[in-house]
């Protein structure tokens, strides 16, 4: 530890691969910090990623815009040590690290929350079940697969209300924040929450499949100009084929720190009226250019494309690891 570092009790370490952002990173995130006032977050590089358990499909850069642009995250570290070390919590003021109740494994099968917890220092939450990083890359090698598409959007709001209200939250991960929406099949608005009233300044709308730091960059930019950002999730399918289904793509939007409301299942030619007054200016997400440009139009599954055998590859060892880890988690419960 460097000489005059304090411990925090109320700073918290969280870290991953965070790849493919998605909303059980996001959850994970939530529940982390419920305990305390502040969050760490260390993102792996893609080499140490690429020894312990495969080829990333995002690199470091883009996988630390997306931390970053988490609205629970306090501070971004690059480069933190696959297995957790009680020297880099140590460094940044961090008593506890949380992780998910599943077991994660380096490449040489060596848990890598062994040391923090044997010393008392790991607090384990509920991990997010039916998403993660591993079940999007087998959807984007099967890109026609629409089991996960989801048709009754009243239905999975009412299923999922608790994890909605949960991402509507505010930095503080408790203050009710953003407003929740979602488009019934006859067209109507329907509120999910309310954090009160909003004049909002413009309204996005798209898909924002697989989000990542092309749509990330969109929203700072509508949030640094207009002030409150409104954004509009199509429906699963419309106007193309999405990886993630509606709920996933929305819970992926809210968690995002430049948004302030979001509709479900908003139809592709939408003009919101909010209390009474329309929103505008009216914007599509893909109408923007930014750094980021190649991720958009089918950049990510271009990816997973053009190295097919690599990721099936990865697949195979992930599953084999997946078998390990899982009897590494029975024995330590029994």
């Amino acid at each position: 530890m460097t000489q005059g570092t304090t411990i925090h009790e109320s700073r918290i370490w969280i870290d991953g691969c965070f790849d493919f952002f998605h909303h059980g990173h996001a959850n994970a995130i939530f529940q982390a910090r419920q305990h305390g006032s502040e969050l760490y977050i260390g993102v792996h590089s893609d080499e140490e990623i690429t020894a312990n358990k495969g080829p990333t499909v995002m690199n470091l850069v883009e996988r630390e815009v997306a931390v970053d642009a988490n609205k629970w995250t306090t501070k971004t570290i690059i480069n933190a040590p696959y297995v957790t070390q009680p020297e880099w919590m140590d460094e940044y003021g961090c008593k506890y690290v949380v992780h998910g109740d599943d077991i994660t494994t380096d490449a040489n099968g060596n848990d890598c929350y062994g040391i923090v917890r044997d010393q008392g220092r790991l607090i384990l939450v509920k991990r997010t079940e039916g998403v993660s990083t591993t079940d999007l890359i087998n959807r984007l090698l099967m890109p026609e697969w629409k089991e996960h598409y989801v048709k009754d959007i009243h239905q999975k709001c009412e299923e999922n209300l608790q994890l909605l209200k949960n991402f509507a939250t505010a930095e503080d991960g408790k203050t009710a924040y953003d407003d929740i929406w979602y488009i019934s099949g006859d067209g109507k608005l329907n509120e999910v929450t309310r954090a009160g009233e909003k004049k909002y300044g413009c309204y996005v709308h798209g898909t924002f499949d697989l989000f990542n730091p092309f749509h990330i960059t969109v929203l700072k930019e509508l949030k640094q100009k207009y002030g409150t950002v409104l954004v509009g999730v199509y429906p699963d399918g419309a106007p193309e084929h999405t990886t993630m289904d509606i709920l996933q793509r929305s819970l992926c939007v809210l968690q995002c720190k430049y948004v302030d409301g979001i509709i479900l299942g908003a139809p592709l030619s939408y003009e919101p009226v909010i209390d009474g007054k329309k929103i505008e200016p009216v914007l599509d997400v893909k109408s923007f250019e930014n750094k980021f440009d190649y991720l958009k139009d089918g950049g990510i599954e271009k990816r997973i494309q053009q190295h097919h055998d690599l990721y099936i590859e990865r697949q195979r060892k992930k599953g084999a690891k997946a078998e390990l880890e899982q009897m590494m988690k029975e024995a330590q419960t029994a």
